[in-house]
């Protein structure tokens, strides 16, 4: 007997003899790898999160975040009839924030450095907050005069210099030339008194200008209460920004739960009895997609759990057997989930369903064992015996099993795209260790459930096995083994021709296989109600007012701003499609002009303020007074610099540095859909690493970066995980097989199964996402799986392909049956793509299964004939 088969045996035996050890270490691993993975266990939804990180849209991105940091917003929207009361609730909560930045500084500087003492100030969550914008108003109202156009100024200055001049009886001409007034001069010709002159302007003509002025004052301001509101006052809102990035992690948890606290302690009943608050914005929406993704994949895993169970045993006509070989599975996902948190920290949203798919799919291993245990024992071997064969019986199937799922997630390995690589790294571990733990846990747990099950009463025991395991049992397997074997050329037929027509789809669908409306990735949640619903009220409490619409972007100085915005519009401007930005805001849109028009501003508002003296104020009457007195310039004017804004406005422009100057923002089309993953690509291609004519590249980005960089890495890696799954596969198949034969027909069923996967997607159109895809390089793993298992079985049976249908087909079909289960789970997210990544990959694990009992049979037995007809 070779070297491994004596290992393999000793393993056995060892297992068989000493149970309560081998479970003992079993329960244990369990303990520990679920208790580490439950209690450090996090969920990151974020896409930035799937790109690789060394990426230049990642990379410039994060360069974006470390400037300007998260600036995760928290919006508290307090709703009741009662303005009065909506505003006595900002103001107090606002108190409160304040009171809790002021406490954590005090706390902060009480340290003196001393670390210790600087944890238990906790961490700097709240960046600043917004609860009103009467700074603001008060800002643009002091400063109204350098807000004129200066033609406004100019011609306000001649109208006080005419007015002037008109009521101490002298005027002036358009060539400012004294002219004769009604009193000193006659008629022409000296034939009466001279026409009349104008009358004067009642507060010497500045009534005109005062709406125009106060207008452009209040252009930057949309609140003319002081308080974020609706235009009744029925809703109300105070912005908080944090040092976060809202990307669902635990400060966010942290922020929200604080500042809940001091909503709870404001007794809002007193204020009105009808008032509600709400929480929208990034933090609490990113959060509850976190917590419904984590209830999501937690039905789905116990969901997964109960029909696996459920098919075990129905197919094993026995409860005992589920719990015979459900230990392996549950050793793997605990394992793999622990492995997770230790090594990333997290899992992506795919990663939270693994646990279903590595459930569903380790357990085929254990399945197969037992199927084989059963049949020795029917045959009347003994328990040690039994165990022992069925294991040496079915190692090479199990072996090539776990290779080709090793090879299925190791392909998602070898990418750069984290959205493919770290599913693919749990997956493995997972795999591996399913398959690792089965031959020391299967074993012992059958002494174990026979000793159980000899000490308990006869109706709680498992029937005897009977003989008819040795031929197999079931009518469905029997049927296909039978028509398999008398019309062999009709079923490779249908094969062919579904290979023939399906791959004709192909090349049409695989020029552009991906999918551009994200409105289809995304949850199909109605936002009616929690954070989504509190969001929609927000908005139409700021709506983009006084908030600077558009994407956020940086400069590497403020002197390169209006650079990379001319460069912008250029590269727009070559858009063949059409352009996509419609503006682009920076902080000298917020400025009363350019320093020089600034100083020519004051000039002239100097000269207005010099006509406007006390002597022509004083003999103007008590209300005219009292107009151009409010009207008139005051002394302490001087020039507007960013640095000089209200904080509500200079904040959106400034680095977590202080600089201010180098953030702009850019205001898409109006008509631009931004859920169309094409109009990302193009906004992507036109802003982002903005390259100046001097040949400088300036690294901006945006969410439409993150979007365009994912769309990009599925194009790159997608090809190369699907090509390293199948390239592997084969090599693994050809030396498995060790025959043409089994190679034609393993390889050809494998691929008769993924054409009617990929063809069927192309029939019914089912795009590609960063999610489904996935499905593709499993399929070529997994789904070798089972027309191996068959081939081996034939094998093993010198070359009986209907009694290996008849005894293997059940065991195949329900290992088929676990694993759409486990991807079935994805069917319970809310999240779209993750539900079309559970149907892509449920449709390869059915159209693989098919080829497994139908096609390759067919296949071996005109192979078989052709063989015998030739001698």
């Amino acid at each position: 007997m070779p070297l491994w088969k004596r290992a393999i045996v000793r393993l056995v035996d060892t297992s068989g003899k000493h149970p309560a050890i081998v479970l003992l270490l079993a329960v244990l691993s369990i303990g520990a790898s679920w208790f580490y993975a439950a209690t450090h266990f996090q969920v990151s939804s974020d896409l930035l999160e799937l790109l690789p990180r060394d990426s230049p849209g990642f990379q410039a991105f994060e360069h974006q975040l470390g400037r300007v940091g998260g600036g995760a917003s928290l919006i508290v929207v307090v709703e009741s009839p009662d303005r009065a009361a909506n505003e006595r609730f900002i103001d107090t909560l606002a108190k409160s924030l304040d009171d809790d930045i002021k406490s954590r500084a005090s706390c902060m500087q009480s340290c003196n450095g001393d670390q210790a003492c600087l944890a238990r100030c906790g961490p700097e969550l709240i960046g600043y907050f917004e609860s009103g914008t009467k700074d603001v108003r008060k800002f643009f109202h002091d400063n109204r005069w350098l807000y004129a156009d200066e033609s406004d100024l100019q011609e306000a200055d001649d109208t006080i210099d005419h007015e002037i001049a008109k009521q101490g009886g002298v005027g002036f001409d358009d060539d400012d030339k004294p002219v004769p007034t009604a009193s000193s001069a006659a008629a022409p010709g000296g034939l009466g008194p001279a026409p009349a002159p104008d009358k004067p302007k009642s507060a010497l003509g500045l009534d005109e200008y005062h709406d125009r002025w106060e207008a452009h004052a209040k252009e930057h301001d949309d609140f003319p209460t002081g308080y974020f509101a609706t235009q009744d006052g029925g809703r109300l809102g105070l912005r908080i920004v944090s040092t976060l990035g809202g990307l669902g992690d635990t400060g966010g948890d942290d922020l929200l739960a604080r500042v809940k606290s001091m909503v709870d302690k404001i007794d809002t009943k007193s204020m009105h009895p009808k008032m509600q608050i709400g929480y929208a914005g990034d933090i609490p929406n990113a959060l509850e997609e976190k917590d419904s993704l984590i209830s999501d994949a937690a039905w789905a895993t116990g969901i997964a759990f109960v029909l696996i169970f459920a098919g075990l045993v129905v197919f094993f006509r026995s409860p005992w057997a589920a719990v015979v070989i459900a230990l392996p599975a549950i050793i793997g996902v605990g394992v793999a989930y622990s492995f997770a948190m230790a090594y990333f920290g997290y899992v992506n949203t795919t990663g939270a369903f693994l646990g279903a798919i590595i459930l569903g799919n380790g357990i085929n291993y254990p399945i197969i064992l037992l199927n084989r245990y059963r049949e020795f024992r029917a045959r009347g071997m003994e328990p040690e015996v039994a165990r022992r064969e069925a294991v040496l019986n079915a190692f090479r199937a199990e072996l090539v099993g776990s290779l080709v799922a090793s090879i299925a997630y190791g392909s998602l390995v070898v990418t750069h795209f984290r959205g493919f690589n770290q599913f693919g790294v749990i997956g493995f571990i997972g795999m591996f260790l399913v398959w690792v733990s089965m031959i020391p846990c299967v074993p012992a747990m059958l002494v174990v459930d026979e000793w159980i099950q000899s000490h308990l009463p006869p109706w709680l025991r498992d029937r005897p096995i009977k003989d008819e395991h040795s031929d197999g049992r079931g009518v469905i397997m029997k049927g296909i083994a039978k028509m398999s074997e008398r019309a062999p050329w009709v079923f490779v037929a249908i094969g062919l021709g579904l290979a023939a027509f399906f791959a004709l789809k192909l090349p049409g669908y695989l020029r552009d296989p991906w999918e551009y409306d994200w409105g289809k990735l995304g949850s199909r949640g109605t936002a009616q109600t929690g954070a989504g619903a509190w969001s929609t009220k927000a908005d139409e409490v700021f709506g983009g007012k006084m908030n600077i619409a558009g994407a956020l972007m940086l400069a590497d100085t403020p002197e390169q701003v209006p650079l990379i915005k001319a460069q912008i519009f250029e590269n727009d401007s070559k858009d063949p499609q059409g352009q996509v930005v419609g503006d682009i805001a920076t902080v000298a849109d917020l400025l009363p002009g350019t320093p020089d028009e600034q100083k020519k501003k004051l000039a002239t508002l100097t000269d207005i303020r010099e006509r406007l003296s006390d002597h022509v104020v004083d003999r103007l009457s008590a209300d005219e007074r009292k107009r151009v007195l409010d009207m008139k310039p005051p002394a302490d004017l001087k020039p507007i610099l960013p640095n000089d804004l209200p904080p509500l406005l200079r904040r959106r422009f400034e680095e977590n540095d202080g600089r201010v100057g180098t953030v702009f923002y850019v205001r898409y089309k109006n008509e631009l859909s931004l859920s169309n993953g094409r109009n990302l690509l193009r906004i992507a291609k036109t802003t982002d690493n903005v390259k100046l004519a001097d040949g400088t590249v300036v690294q901006t980005a945006s969410r439409s970066t993150v979007f365009a960089e994912v769309i990009r890495s599925m194009e790159r890696d997608g090809p190369i995980a699907t090509a390293v799954s199948f390239g592997a596969v084969i090599v693994v198949v050809l030396f498995a097989t060790a025959s043409a034969r089994g190679a034609v027909s393993v390889l050809g069923a494998l691929l008769l199964g993924v054409l009617v996967t990929i063809g069927g997607a192309a029939v019914l159109d089912v795009k590609l996402n960063f999610f489904n895809f996935i499905a593709l390089p499993i399929t070529f793993g997994i789904g070798c799986e089972y027309p191996f298992n068959i081939f081996d079985r034939s094998r093993l049976l010198d070359n009986d392909v209907s009694s290996a249908v008849r005894l293997s087909g059940g065991a195949v079909a329900l290992c088929s049956y676990t694993t759409t289960v486990g991807y079935g789970s994805m069917l319970f997210s809310d999240q779209q793509a993750l539900q079309s990544f559970g149907q892509l990959a449920m449709s390869g694990e059915i159209a693989c299964l098919a080829a497994a009992l139908v096609f390759l049979p067919a296949v071996l037995h005109v192979w078989k004939r052709r063989v015998s007809a030739s001698k």
